[in-house]
């Protein structure tokens, strides 16, 4: 696998280890080490993204468009390794995720669309 999951939460763009930890099952492949969500911890994530989103809510049309053609072009970018793991935790086959992808990254781009039109 080219890329090893790091196992954290990602809470107000910090990484967070917790504690007690669990092992993944994959369909194929080696099980990985991830951090166990807590009450707290989504709590901690509730609050940080009530936080954010007044700012979140003031930025432009444009800004908001750009944030999901940006999330579109960065999943077409590690489009191979979402894919790799994607079928080594599921079992599905590649060419349903990679489909499946290009479904999602084709919806972002659609209401990136929608919103600089105004719908």
């Amino acid at each position: 696998m080219t890329f090893t999951p790091h196992g954290d939460h990602l809470i107000a763009g910090q990484r967070v280890s917790a504690e007690p930890t669990f092992t993944s099952a994959p369909a194929t492949g080696p099980g990985f080490d991830f951090s166990t969500g807590s009450p707290a911890l989504v709590a901690e994530a509730c609050a940080a993204a009530h936080a954010a989103f007044p700012g979140f809510a003031a930025t432009s049309r444009e800004e908001r468009a750009t944030l999901l053609d940006t999330i579109a072009d960065e999943i077409d970018a590690r489009g191979d390794q979402i894919t790799e793991i994607g079928t080594a935790e599921t079992g599905l086959p590649e060419a349903r995720l990679q489909g499946e992808r290009g479904r999602t990254t084709g919806q972002l781009r659609l209401f990136a669309t929608h919103i600089r039109d105004g719908a």
